[in-house]
């Protein structure tokens, strides 16, 4: 089962339900709370492609994670896990330090690599790749970014990590990753099509519950 809590604005720490699916019969009593990092170091508040640069928490999202700690501070954290790039390990360290829990460090839980897009706006992608532009309109799913992946590959990965993460021991399971990563992962546990992963709501600090 999988429960979402996010807010339109974290800063303003106002909370909507999101989605909720059953997965089949449970093979074992373990709750992940999956979570989206908070909010980044940008260069503009303009469109860009971030995948897998790696900005760190500025003080508005340093103060996020300490508020989505203090949410949870009731949750008996178990074991964290978390992309390995510094705005999840910023988030998971924040939430994992008040529970008592170290901090496993993962690449699969990356977001999605955005190959030679990566830091362009779209305005930018557009001029410098008009053909390959235009491909990604016509298939924003399968397409693969120049020198990177496309949503496919990303949940591929996403999902292998995700397994193993809950043949782990623990009840309750931090798991801190980027929006992609966990529309990727949602869309696999909720058995939608991947061309609906944009439905997915997942704003910064959000919190999906998943239950197995």
């Amino acid at each position: 089962k999988t429960d979402g809590d996010c807010g339109d604005d974290p800063r303003q720490g106002r909370d909507h339900p999101q989605t909720s699916s059953r997965r089949g019969a449970a093979t074992r009593d373990k709750i992940l709370y999956l979570i989206r990092h908070a909010e980044p170091v940008l260069p503009d508040a303009r469109r860009r492609f971030i995948g897998q640069a790696d900005p760190p928490l500025g003080a508005p999202g340093l103060e996020q994670a300490h508020r989505l700690a203090e949410r949870l501070r009731d949750v008996p954290f178990d074991a964290a896990y978390s992309s390995d790039l510094k705005r999840c390990l910023m988030t998971a360290e924040v939430i994992a330090d008040a529970a008592g829990v170290g901090v496993r460090p993962d690449e699969r839980l990356r977001e999605i690599d955005t190959g030679l897009w990566e830091g362009l706006t779209f305005d930018e992608a557009r001029v410098r790749y008009p053909l390959e532009y235009a491909e990604r309109e016509r298939d924003l799913i399968g397409y693969r970014f120049p020198g990177g992946e496309s949503f496919r590959d990303l949940q591929k990965r996403v999902v292998r990590a995700f397994l193993e993460i809950v043949e782990e021991d623990g009840e309750h399971v931090l798991v801190c990753a980027h929006r992609g990563a966990n529309r990727v992962l949602l869309s696999e546990l909720l058995g939608l099509p991947l061309t609906e992963l944009f439905s997915i709501k997942q704003d910064y600090g959000c919190v999906n519950l998943i239950e197995i």
